[in-house]
């Protein structure tokens, strides 16, 4: 997760030199797919470094390539360019094994160029014979020279040390006041939520996050799976602060080789999800709703996330027919989603920035809603409202509320077990008076002989 108050450190390089690694072995822990081959980090990744007391938010940022025409990797560059931009300190990553490289050379004029402190990584470097020729990188421009090796973790602490020392330079050079505003803002609570956008690949994902947070944060392109990493995004909407996860794409899990780059990045996506609030469904219009999807939202209400459906690229509709094929997608959702009917459904555009705030409204309504604690005196009057309708659950004897995050309840019942129809009968009548829409409920049952906690 980004803090904007820390100070951001971006690593910079070549593609395969490390990045991945060094970026693992400092905020210590695997958040960065590590391989062999060259350009597996697509987009940004944030992590939170600590160190010694003090903390910054450390960048791992795509290959930089140059001379490629193809227009993924021309969007990777822009966002190299913008993680340069917006970093305090640069590392720029080079391979002590190759110590003339023609791309290294190129990085090295740019960073030259820009009006930030760089320091200058030469990774693989983890014998005594290797320190000593490490000054042959002195070619590339009069930054700081640090010897490590990621893999190893040899002379990371050091690196550290003199992260966190220029990072202080950089803060006695430039303390901005703290306006009133920011000081007031600062002490208000802030409810926050973990949202993650998950689907199938090229359904659109990261055009909506682009377009939520107004920048080109996530690698955009229409070549399926193009994000393979989870980025982490954090923005304010309606008082909230939303942390937004954007995922690679959700697969069947036969079209997976295991060991590969996206065999990685899918059980990513499944920890993003796990460890979600809330989680939006992104589908594609044309294609609709498939078998996966419909896996995914069964997985999803099975871990207790609060649910959103959003089907995207209802541009390619003219205003005339939009309206039919709204209400004939609605009719067919509803058949095939039956097992969730307390799901929202909003239609949007993420290229044409349509219904994006209302389908951010439903994201916090979920989340809200998942939060619900309902009165045990409005529960015993459901279950006797309930028990005069249907007398099918007359062995229910008490109805009460356990937790919330998902809203979970204990039903205490007497001689045999309710059948799944009168709890499902129930929980419809619960959602009667507590409509709970983006929110999954849980029922749990608890013989009436059980003492009750």
């Amino acid at each position: 997760m980004l803090n904007s108050k820390l100070k951001t450190v971006a690593v910079i390089g070549r593609p395969n030199v490390g990045k991945s690694t060094l970026f693992n072995r400092l905020i210590g822990k695997r958040e960065a797919i590590e391989t062999p081959v060259p350009g597996t980090t697509r987009d940004r990744l944030y992590g939170e470094v600590s160190w010694c007391g003090q903390k910054f938010d450390l960048v791992d940022v795509a290959g930089i390539e140059f001379g490629s025409k193809t227009e993924i990797n021309k969007n990777i560059q822009e966002g190299a360019a913008l993680a340069i931009e917006n970093a305090d300190l640069i590392l720029f990553l080079v391979d002590w094994n190759e110590k003339d490289n023609e791309i290294d050379r190129r990085i090295a004029r740019t960073l030259r160029n820009v009006k930030k402190p760089v320091l200058l990584i030469a990774n693989k470097c983890d014998n005594l014979d290797r320190l000593q020729t490490v000054e042959e990188f002195k070619r590339l421009g009069n930054f700081p020279i640090i010897p490590v090796s990621a893999i190893s973790g040899k002379s990371t602490g050091d690196l550290l040390d003199i992260i966190m020392k220029k990072l202080r330079e950089i803060d006695k050079k430039s303390k901005p006041a703290v306006k009133q505003e920011e000081k007031q803002t600062d002490n208000k609570a802030e409810d926050e939520i973990k949202l993650a956008i998950i689907g199938r690949p090229n359904v659109g994902k990261s055009t909506l996050i682009n377009t939520i947070v107004g920048e080109k944060r996530a690698v955009v392109s229409d070549i399926a799976g193009t994000t393979r990493d989870t980025i982490s995004i954090n923005f304010m909407h309606k008082g909230h602060k939303i942390e937004l996860l954007d995922t690679a794409g959700i697969r069947r899990r036969g079209k997976i080789v295991k060991d590969t780059i996206e065999s990685f990045a899918m059980l990513r996506t499944y920890r993003a999800l796990k460890e979600c609030d809330v989680a939006v469904l992104l589908i594609d219009a044309e294609e609709g709703l498939v078998a996966n999807d419909a896996h995914i939202l069964g997985m999803a209400k099975e871990w207790g996330k609060g649910l959103v459906l959003a089907v995207n690229k209802i541009d390619i509709y003219s205003e005339g027919d939009r309206e039919k094929f709204m209400s004939r997608t609605l009719y067919f959702l509803q058949k095939k989603l039956n097992f969730v009917p307390w799901l929202p459904t909003v239609f949007i555009s993420a290229k044409d920035d349509e219904n994006i705030k209302p389908l951010l409204n439903q994201v916090i309504i979920a989340f809200e809603n998942r939060q619900t604690w309902i009165p045990e005196e409005d529960l015993t009057k459901i279950l006797t409202d309930a028990k005069e309708i249907n007398n099918q659950i007359y062995n229910i004897l008490a109805l009460r509320q356990k937790r919330t995050s998902p809203p979970t309840f204990e039903a205490r019942y007497t001689k045999d077990a309710p059948h799944e129809t009168q709890t499902r009968y129930l929980e419809n009548k619960i959602r009667d008076a507590y409509p709970l829409s983006g929110s999954p409920m849980f029922l749990d049952l608890i013989s009436g002989k059980n003492r009750r906690k």
